[in-house]
């Protein structure tokens, strides 16, 4: 359990030559549970550290009506068991919201006991909560993600695609996704040479990249995160295999991908963010944004990524409405206030929950990036909605 401290902020004086009005009453908790140990845990550190400039940022500005937040990280180890324990304890806090956990798994174990409350947002896009509900889901959807993906695919004349994915949850949920995509008619013409499967645990996948490789892909799909995706990267290196691969955000992490360097594929794609590609930017209150939110963590000395962007604007957006309703709202209070926001600029994008109720994010806001080894960044190689 880690609460980051609120007293280390720099104090400034306001443009009027005044010294701000620093939050004095007692914190507002907002309990986080996601990976801080096992296999996800690249992903619970980097929102971690986006939760520590957000705690920064909101106790600088005068926290939520005078109260200073705090975040409260529990470990759920990677665990959907321990995930759905943790949320028991913090229910029994009667805390109105709480963040986390990262992958599907998790958060749908956690969704079923949260259905009357407190308001639950979860770092996955992969799950897909009930409009109107309590539980909120980050980023894009699957289905924007392999849209804008499969779309790039087809555009550049790549029709016979394979799919390598896990068989937990995160996997079930893009399988069934891709299975509705490929049938569209902006997809005419595409067909799945090979779908292969493996446990996230396994040490090879050199028998499904095999037959992979017999079917005649053109490229492959692997909506697989973390550890288990290395896994897939050293499988393609060993068996001499460079089709392009795409796989899913989660694993857009410079810290991650640098220690794949040694294996990474000519083309490793995903459907990325604008946080990338801020120069692409055509929409002005966004480019602003996204260049404030990557100024405020490389003034941190973060290289801000993905994850970093998901941590903070699920943070910045609970400020805002908890800002607006005062630090006795309830769960139901907070849930309506986030549903009815739109036109919020953010790091991955311009929320609008009228629109996408639960989530806020379109598939408009994404464009296809490719991972360069060699010089450790990301590559714009479509417009947004990836078009060529």
């Amino acid at each position: 359990m880690k609460t980051f401290a609120t007293g280390l902020l720099a104090i400034g004086l306001v443009l009027s030559g005044a010294w701000p009005a620093w939050p004095a009453g007692e914190p507002y908790e907002i309990n986080v549970i996601m990976p801080m140990t096992g296999a996800a845990a690249f992903v619970g550190k980097e929102i971690a550290d986006a939760l520590h400039l957000v705690e920064q940022d909101v106790n600088a500005s005068g926290g939520v009506r005078g109260r200073p937040i705090a975040f409260d990280i529990l470990d759920d180890q990677t665990n959907p068991q321990v995930a759905v324990q943790l949320t028991n304890a913090v229910i029994a806090k009667k805390g109105q919201i709480f963040f986390g956990s990262v992958l599907a798994a998790m958060c749908n174990a956690e969704a079923a006991i949260v259905k009357d409350g407190p308001a639950m947002y979860c770092y996955s896009p992969s799950i897909h909560p009930t409009p109107g509900g309590y539980v909120f889901s980050a980023m894009y959807s699957t289905e924007d993600i392999l849209a804008v993906s499969l779309h790039y695919f087809h555009e550049r004349g790549l029709r016979r695609i394979a799919i390598l994915d896990g068989t937990d949850a995160t996997g079930v949920d893009a399988d069934k996704t891709l299975d509705t995509l490929v049938h569209l008619p902006e997809n005419a013409g595409m067909s799945f040479v090979a779908i292969e499967h493996y446990n996230l645990g396994d040490i090879t996948v050199a028998a499904q990249l095999a037959r992979i490789k017999a079917a005649g892909a053109q490229a492959i799909v692997s909506y697989v995160t973390g550890g288990a995706f290395a896994t897939i990267l050293h499988g393609m290196a060993d068996a001499g295999m460079d089709l392009p691969i795409v796989s899913s955000p989660g694993n857009m992490s410079y810290a991650q991908l640098a220690s794949y360097k040694a294996f990474v594929p000519k083309e490793l794609l995903f459907a990325g963010a604008p946080i990338f590609v801020a120069d692409q930017i055509a929409d002005a209150g966004l480019r602003r944004s996204v260049s404030a939110v990557a100024a405020k963590f490389r003034a941190a000395g973060i290289r801000p990524d993905n994850l970093h962007a998901i941590g903070w604007d699920v943070a910045q957006l609970t400020v805002q409405a908890l800002r607006k309703l005062g630090p006795d709202a309830t769960a139901a209070q907070i849930r309506d206030e986030l549903n009815g926001v739109r036109g919020y600029y953010g790091g991955l994008g311009r929320y609008d929950f009228r629109a996408v109720p639960q989530r806020g994010l379109s598939a408009g806001s994404l464009t296809v990036v490719r991972w360069d080894g060699e010089t450790s960044s990301f590559v714009a190689v479509s417009k947004f909605g990836g078009r060529l």
